[in-house]
């Protein structure tokens, strides 16, 4: 999903709840706080020799340990984040959003948006960590490692 497409889903729906799924029924705690907003450059090579580069847009959530639970974060209080964010250092729009999320149970990885589930009168964000590829198998260029 595009930065833009998940701001626009924030600012169309006003007031709604927002939950992240990060495996199936395994939600991110309503404690969760929006920690960074990341405007990410990377300039790469891969294993065939290929130079690259892209930008990406990672949201950080981080669940603070022994904080009470509250009821569930609104679109509108995080889009009150993006908003401080902006003025601040402007949120690249056009790049592939990314949440960043960790804690005891699992590893911190960056998630990519699969789906967006509307169940219980909420945005239900549901998250997949995409796999590891060769760039190179990708696109048949051969020359990999």
């Amino acid at each position: 999903m595009k930065t833009n497409e998940f701001l626009e889903l924030l600012k169309n729906n006003p007031d709604v709840g927002l939950t992240f799924e990060y495996d199936k029924d395994r939600f991110i705690p309503d404690t969760y706080h929006i920690t960074e907003v990341k405007n990410v450059s990377i300039d790469s090579v891969d294993c065939g020799g290929n130079p690259d580069s892209y930008k990406q847009t990672i949201v950080q959530l981080w669940v603070p340990k022994g904080e009470k639970p509250r009821k569930t974060w609104t679109t509108q209080k995080a889009l009150s984040i993006f908003d401080k964010v902006d003025q601040m250092t402007p949120i690249n729009r056009e790049t592939e959003v990314f949440f960043e999320f960790g804690n005891d149970e699992i590893r911190t990885s960056n998630f990519s948006v699969e789906n967006i589930d509307w169940s219980g009168g909420k945005i239900n964000v549901q998250l997949y960590v995409q796999p590891t590829v060769c760039k190179p198998s990708l696109q048949n260029a051969g020359g990999c490692c």
